[in-house]
């Protein structure tokens, strides 16, 4: 399956203090994963770990110090106009949907901006798309006319989705689009987001830290520490059978369950993210630390099927760096 979006090496660092005292804060260390076209893929990981970080990266909000990010060939991240069109074909649902939609306009006014900027709608017929708009995100075509203010939340998130979907984009970021909705609405919108990847041919990068909602819709899985990859593979192999320390607690912390013996007690501590030492980010609070893991740098190694663990532990046999 080819690639639709490929991250390699992305760096993303934020300065910390003024000159000459400034340091950095690394926020994203040489990030890489590829999405398919028809891929629901997730990143997950708890909080500041990169995950958004790494989405705006991507959505061109947040820039990148190193590394690349490829739609079909185009480098997303370089100041070119090839780049500037290619952002075009993407599109982001961020997570709060009370203010991602301007209170002092009907709910379907940015939906319409977004037909009438992408060219896809006149202001004949606007009203029209907008209608078949709403629809298609299972809302009804009235509440294009009503102040976001009396819509619920499940309604604005989806209303935000339909405003991404306005500009037919290849790919969609949805930055944790449902921890700001009730749990009985939250599977609904996982739902939509996953029918864009499955029966419309979207790439699709889904932010959470719910890993009930990755292991619901995602295809393949990338856990995330600390601004750097632990992990990544298919969903239903990185999920039931995690091979990271790091993903392995995460897992055990979602749901406990004797079969996946990740009983794993995490250590005090937190990752140095400001001018960080060599070694595992993970070390200070592995359960398995090793002298060499707060030295060096573990390498990628690879199992089968895609699946990418970094890590000095002894792995699966057939394992290759």
């Amino acid at each position: 399956m080819s690639a639709l979006l490929e991250v390699r090496g992305v760096g993303a660092r934020f300065a910390v203090g003024s000159w000459p005292r400034r340091r950095w804060l690394r926020a994203l260390h040489d990030v890489g994963f590829q999405l398919a076209r028809g891929e629901v893929l997730a990143l997950v990981g708890e909080s500041g770990s990169g995950k958004s970080t790494l989405a705006r990266v991507v959505a061109g909000l947040v820039p990148a110090h190193a590394g690349s990010a490829r739609l079909d060939g185009d480098d997303l991240l370089a100041g070119t106009h090839a780049a500037r069109a290619a952002r075009r074909r993407v599109q982001m649902v961020f997570q709060d949907p009370y203010a991602s939609i301007n209170p002092a306009h009907p709910a379907g006014h940015g939906v319409a901006r977004a037909l009438l900027l992408q060219g896809r709608a006149t202001r004949a017929n606007v009203a029209d798309h907008v209608a078949q708009a709403f629809t298609a995100v299972g809302l009804s075509a009235d509440l294009a006319a009503r102040a976001p203010q009396t819509l619920s939340g499940g309604q604005r998130q989806r209303v935000a989705i339909a405003r991404a979907l306005a500009a037919s984009p290849d790919l969609l970021l949805a930055d944790e689009p449902t921890s700001m909705l009730d749990v009985s609405l939250r599977a609904d919108v996982l739902d939509l987001l996953a029918g864009q990847a499955h029966r419309h041919g979207r790439g699709v990068l889904l932010v959470t830290h719910d890993l009930a909602s990755a292991w619901r819709v995602a295809d393949r899985v990338v856990v995330l520490y600390a601004g750097q990859v632990m992990e990544e593979g298919p969903a239903a192999e990185v999920l039931a059978r995690p091979r990271h320390p790091y993903a392995q607690l995460l897992v055990a912390a979602a749901r406990r369950d004797d079969a996946l013996d990740t009983d794993l007690p995490a250590r005090p501590g937190r990752a140095q993210v400001v001018d960080p030492p060599a070694g595992c980010p993970f070390a200070a609070r592995c359960p398995q630390v090793t002298p060499t893991c707060r030295s060096v740098d573990p390498p990628v190694v690879s199992l089968a099927d895609r699946h990418v663990v970094r890590c000095h532990l002894p792995l699966s046999s057939g394992a290759t760096s």
